[in-house]
């Protein structure tokens, strides 16, 4: 009898919080802040020394406008 009465018990909790949990999801949208705006993309410019491909805003760029991965291959210059 004692082990029905454990069984019954366990259902009880987990239907409990199951039906609990499935009631306060719309709560749960409603106290989320929205979501940030979505950003637009980068173009994509190619390291005018080794030709890896960075996003334009990590590019670093000399005074001739050529695009670099990074700022020591900036130093070093294009590649012939």
């Amino acid at each position: 009898m004692s082990k029905l009465l454990i069984v019954v018990g366990v259902l009880a909790v987990a239907v409990w919080w199951f039906w609990g949990r499935r009631s306060s999801r719309g709560q749960d949208d409603a106290r989320r802040p929205p979501s940030a705006a979505p950003r637009l993309p980068q173009t994509i410019q190619a390291c005018a020394h080794c030709g890896v491909h960075v996003p334009e805003g990590e590019a670093v760029q000399d005074e001739a406008g050529r695009t670099y991965c990074g700022d020591a291959h900036r130093r070093l210059g294009p590649r012939p």
